[in-house]
């Protein structure tokens, strides 16, 4: 399966675009491609099962904000969605109106907060406000097109509350970074760095830049139409002025990503990203300048000197990222651990082995999960680990293809207590009696009704209990722990 952990190049035959968009998109205007890219998802798009039922629109925002937005002036061209609080301090503002870029759509849900609205001035919102709570005598901004709404009391309107969203991203963020470098840059020794892509398809290129720069310049160059990630690894970064350029020019390229899978702090002052920017880990402060792409942000946002979002979307029409994991859980019911994951969409998959370390280190294979192959709709699993250890049980997910090839997904974990109830499956029984957490059995003894033993033994194997000579009835399974503890379960045995 080739999951959003490994991007591959898309040949002009492939299903993830249709022949005919790539057509139609040729012949669009500037403006039309935009509103064309604000209805297409992408992996930068908040999958739907995060968005309310009534929500209006789709998962695409100019910026995603999943700490705070404090702000003293600026503007997001597009539609924004905070997971905490937004704090205005200045009357000239807006949401939704393009001016480098272009409006959003005008009857959507453009505006998320899912905390607190706070606003002290009068200004402009393309689309509605959806917010949680807003605090006396703020002032609410002035809706431009006939038909949108404000509406209040909405918590998890777009579900951040529980993280899988932020997780989400930054999975994505990791599987950017892991994908091999194709591209080379150089440093000219004074202020220039220059990133080289010779594919007409997908660039990957890994960089580290100083903490601080100043006044320096990123040149990317790369063939006409083709696509590049960006992936910066610094854990933080501070920008004072300088410059980008996109193939010699100050212009924005919807088909460029700058991934920040380390960073945990960023600065930009009086600078221009070209480029989309997904900083899943790291707080931002833009004081001047703009980021011109989709934004995503995973802590803070301090909005200062008029920066602005401008309202230009990620284009992945060079690239397929066919599978994604969006969701993956573990979840401890009595002693056993159940494990639940979602995909949206699935290519060239063959299976999910499940795997199971006390250390992060080592790990090992509990399971195996056959997968859908090919899908383009939320296909989801389960698998149960009927023997956990006690103590820290960490879980994750290995994706393999039919080519053999891997990823891995994020890492669950469940603490297991040492007093965590043993328990028996199925039951009724036909052939075999499982024991979950088995570990903690010393002694385990079946008798029937009369008391005769009919099965005794002082170790449990994951394999259970083989009971298919055994006449159908009900029989009485004792089991002594290590602990000193005894446990008694009724089980039928019937075929």
């Amino acid at each position: 399966m080739k999951t959003f952990f490994k991007l591959i190049h898309t040949l002009r035959s492939a299903t993830f675009y249709t022949t005919a968009l790539f057509t139609s998109i040729a012949f669009f205007s500037v403006g039309q491609q935009h509103l064309m890219a604000q209805n297409t998802k992408t992996r930068l798009t908040i999958p739907d099962e995060y968005l309310s039922p009534d929500f209006v629109g789709n998962g695409n925002f100019n910026a995603i904000i999943f700490g705070n937005f404090q702000s003293n002036s600026g503007d997001v061209e597009g539609r924004l969605a905070i997971a905490g609080n937004f704090n205005l301090g200045t009357s000239g503002y807006s949401v939704g109106t393009g001016g480098m870029g272009v409006n959003a759509p005008d009857l959507t849900d453009n505006f998320v907060v899912n905390g607190v609205f706070n606003n002290i001035g009068n200004w402009g919102l393309r689309g509605n406000l959806v917010y949680n709570t807003a605090p006396s005598g703020t002032t609410f901004p002035s809706l431009l097109v006939p038909g949108t709404s404000i509406k209040g009391g909405k918590f998890d309107y777009i579900r951040f509350s529980d993280n899988q969203l932020l997780l989400y991203y930054r999975a994505l963020s990791g599987a950017l970074d892991a994908l091999p470098n194709t591209g080379t840059y150089t440093f000219d020794g004074y202020h220039q760095w220059t990133l080289t892509g010779s594919s007409t398809g997908l660039n990957v290129f890994d960089i580290t830049l100083p903490n601080n720069i100043s006044s320096d310049e990123i040149r990317v160059d790369i063939p006409a139409g083709a696509s590049a990630i960006i992936n910066i690894l610094n854990t933080t970064l501070t920008v004072n002025g300088g410059s980008m350029k996109m193939n010699g020019a100050d212009k924005e390229n919807n088909k460029v990503l700058f991934n920040f899978p380390n960073a945990t702090s960023i600065s930009l002052s009086h600078y221009k990203f070209l480029g989309s920017f997904l900083a899943p880990k790291a707080s931002l402060t833009g004081n001047g300048g703009s980021i011109n792409g989709q934004s995503i942000v995973g802590g803070h946002f301090d909005q200062q000197g008029g920066f602005e979002f401008h309202n230009f979307y990620f284009e992945e029409n060079s690239i397929v990222l066919p599978v994604t994991l969006v969701k993956f859980t573990a979840t401890k019911e009595k002693a056993a651990v159940n494990l639940a994951w979602a995909t949206t969409a699935e290519t060239n998959s063959s299976h999910f082995d499940i795997e199971r370390s006390a250390n992060g280190k080592s790990w090992n294979r509990i399971g195996t999960v056959a997968s859908h192959g090919e899908s383009n709709q939320q296909i989801r699993y389960t698998f149960t680990d009927a023997n956990p250890a006690i103590g820290e049980n960490l879980y994750r997910l290995k994706m393999v293809d039919l080519d053999a090839t891997f990823a891995y997904s994020s890492i669950q974990s469940i603490q297991m207590d040492s007093d965590a109830l043993v328990s028996i499956f199925p039951n009724p029984a036909s052939d075999k009696i499982l024991v979950a957490n088995s570990a903690t059995v010393k002694l385990l003894t079946v008798t029937d009704l009369s008391g005769r033993k009919v099965y005794e033994s002082q170790s449990v194997s994951a394999a259970g209990v083989d009971c298919k000579n055994w006449a159908s009835g009900m029989y009485v399974v004792t089991m002594t722990r290590v602990n000193g503890a005894v446990d008694s379960r009724k089980v039928l045995v019937a075929r």
